[in-house]
């Protein structure tokens, strides 16, 4: 009877080995001795994609912003916030008065620089030197006149660039204040996080509009000293008194005709642009000018203030449905991206990814607590009416992808200082082997050389014990750990594919 009860458990046992090694997946050995079994993968050809990811809110794209480009008084305003236009609809009308001024005496004053251009190729007269003569005190006056405007411009331009730095500003300290970081979903940080990237947005356009803006202005200061500097040079070509005008004088003559001849361009310009037409269609997002107002020219709309204290366009349309998105990207990174890569765009509450492209990447970096980061946008491609302006966007750009090549799970490489090696299940043995890998993502690594496809990789290893049956406590099976990290809690498993 004792001899019986010894055997019943090794039957047993005997019949759990049969059993197992029919479906291959245990593999059970008696007495102390350890039995190791491996999961496996296959070599096939698949596709290895690598990609950097970066997120940001949502914003319109293709925005046309109109403005008036020479100053005068709104006289008409022909649409609203919401409105739908089509393209070549009139938007809003400015009084001509001013502008066709301005370009008839742009014209007048051409017409003068050709006839003196003419009268130097003929010769001088009493007449020509007392014309000249006017012709010096009127640049002159002109001249500082832009010496003047040039301040005023400059003056200006630095508050309001000082306003939108200091609405930014404001908008740190209270995010700060309300302990929020880069991220950070808990109320009252979204609002924060939003309010600290439109005012730095709206910062950086009143600086830019601001040196565009002086730039314009120191144009037009440089034109007059040209052009007054001419005219005193013709005057003592005249005054000389000799019956032929020197080349030199010829050639001056020529460049102030030049110089007028831009300005009638320009005049032309902005009697043009007295009245905004829509360029394309789509919808009016933002009208800041209203009728009776008196704009400034030189493209800076209404000149009105928006929140931050910065100059805002007279007219702002979009095309609905259409975004961008603007993340950014560590120093380390930013040379993998690239103007026109793909990328995959998914924003919050939408589980599908729309396809996008780089649009562009910033030259310089932006600086935070010393911590260098480069804004990245990217485009989506084609409308999509359930995104909405603002929404937050995670967005992974593909910097490198290569499709068709041999490859292997990530996990069945190993690397170390002296190269990478896979192990190889030949004949139901390991078998190392070193490889050259190439592109590789968290899924699969591609191959060069010591792997074809169709071989089977190791994927992990797993050492299972069985206890002698002489401990009368049964048989247990422990789960040993992978090669390629991690492990199994419980049973072992044999190899798998």
């Amino acid at each position: 009877m004792r001899r019986r009860l010894l055997r019943k458990p090794f039957i047993i046992g005997g019949v759990v080995v049969v059993v197992a090694a029919g479906v291959g997946t245990f593999l059970l050995t008696r007495g102390d001795a350890a039995t190791v079994s491996y999961r496996t993968g296959v070599a096939t050809l698949g596709t290895v994609t690598q990609s950097v990811s970066l997120s940001g809110n949502l914003a319109p794209d293709g925005e046309t912003d109109l403005d008036f480009e020479g100053a005068g008084k709104v006289t008409a305003v022909n649409v609203q916030p919401g409105q739908t236009v089509t393209t070549g609809e009139v938007l809003a009308t400015q009084d001509p008065t001013t502008v066709d001024a301005t370009l008839t005496q742009a014209q007048a004053t051409l017409s003068s620089a050709e006839a003196n251009l003419s009268q130097a190729k003929s010769g001088a007269s009493a007449s020509n030197v007392a014309q000249a003569a006017g012709q010096v005190s009127s640049s002159e006056v002109s001249y500082q006149t832009a010496v003047t405007a040039l301040a005023d411009t400059r003056a200006v331009n630095a508050q309001i660039v000082a306003q939108a730095n200091a609405a930014y500003t404001t908008a740190l300290a209270t995010a700060a204040a309300d302990g929020c970081t880069p991220g950070d979903a808990t109320p009252p940080c979204p609002q924060d996080e939003a309010a600290v990237s439109q005012d730095y947005q709206a910062w950086q356009s009143a600086a830019v509009k601001g040196t565009q803006s002086d730039d314009q202005a120191q144009g037009q200061v440089n034109a007059d000293r040209v052009q007054w500097a001419n005219a005193k040079a013709s005057l003592a070509a005249l005054e000389s008194g000799s019956s032929t005008t020197s080349s030199a004088q010829i050639a001056v003559d020529e460049s102030q005709v030049e110089i007028d001849q831009v300005n009638v361009t320009n005049a032309q310009a902005a009697v043009a642009a007295a009245t905004l037409k829509a360029a394309a269609g789509g919808l009016v997002e933002a009208v800041n000018v209203t009728v009776g107002q008196q704009v400034s020219g030189g493209g800076t709309g209404g000149a009105s203030a928006g929140s931050t204290g910065s100059a805002t366009h007279a007219i702002v349309i979009i095309t609905p449905g259409v975004f961008e998105v603007t993340g950014s990207v560590s120093d380390t990174l930013v040379n993998e991206i690239a103007v026109g890569q793909s990328a995959q765009v998914v924003a919050a509450g939408s589980s599908e990814a729309v396809a996008g492209k780089v649009t562009e990447v910033a030259e310089a970096a932006t600086l935070t607590s010393g911590v260098a980061s480069f804004p990245v946008t990217v485009v989506l491609n084609g409308a999509s009416n359930a995104l909405r302006p603002g929404m937050s966007a995670s967005v992974r750009v593909i910097i490198n992808q290569v499709v068709g090549v041999t490859t292997v799970p990530t996990s069945a490489v190993h690397t170390t200082g002296a190269g990478s090696s896979v192990t190889l299940f030949v004949n139901g043995k390991p078998q190392p082997v070193a490889v050259t890998v190439g592109a590789s993502d968290a899924t699969l690594t591609q191959i060069l050389s010591g792997v074809k496809v169709g071989d089977e990789v190791v994927i992990a290893t797993i050492t299972s014990t069985i206890p002698s049956s002489g401990t009368g406590t049964g048989r247990t099976l422990t789960g040993g750990g992978f090669g390629g990290g991690g492990g199994f809690g419980g049973g072992g498993a044999g190899r798998t594919g």
